[in-house]
């Protein structure tokens, strides 16, 4: 059971991490005009901004600390996000609820063997406090930011 426990705390998010995104550039019309985005270039050159426009040939955005319009050629362009909304809180609250459930479990039957002893188990409300705080820890280190588009690879 504990390793049980241990493979799921661990490697839940190391599989969440894995997955991968839609590497069509065509995923880029649902951006809004207007929308802030983030650009990652081949070179991993990161440029924050509104987004002007997508063809074809690249995408524009005005960037955010220098306000100047800057165009990224489709060819170098690694990785588009969006941060318009970040799903940190809620990944938090996910961990927090799957860490904290799985700590309940043994937490619940140890209680449940020790209760005919006259024992409260104080102690197992704070070790799923504990997992639960673990687990929002852990949800909260899972980007927040949905990528929009990623290159196949990068050379």
């Amino acid at each position: 059971m504990r390793r049980l426990t241990w493979m799921v705390t661990f490697l839940m998010p190391a599989l969440c991490l894995g997955q991968t995104t839609e590497q069509a550039w065509d995923n880029l019309k649902q951006l809004r005009v207007g929308e802030k985005i983030e650009v990652v270039d081949m070179n991993l050159k990161s440029v924050v901004g509104a987004l002007v426009n997508v063809s074809e040939e690249g995408i524009s955005l005005r960037a955010q600390k220098a306000a100047d319009l800057v165009t990224v050629e489709r060819a170098k362009v690694y990785r588009v996000t969006s941060r318009e909304s970040s799903k940190r809180l809620r990944n938090a609250l996910i961990g927090a609820a799957i860490v904290g459930g799985l700590v309940a479990i043994p937490a619940g039957l140890k209680a449940g063997i020790s209760s005919n002893e006259g024992n409260s188990c104080g102690a197992c409300v704070a070790v799923i406090a504990a997992g639960a705080g673990a687990g929002a820890g852990l949800g909260a280190a899972v980007p927040g930011y949905p990528t929009i588009y990623r290159a196949k690879k990068r050379p």
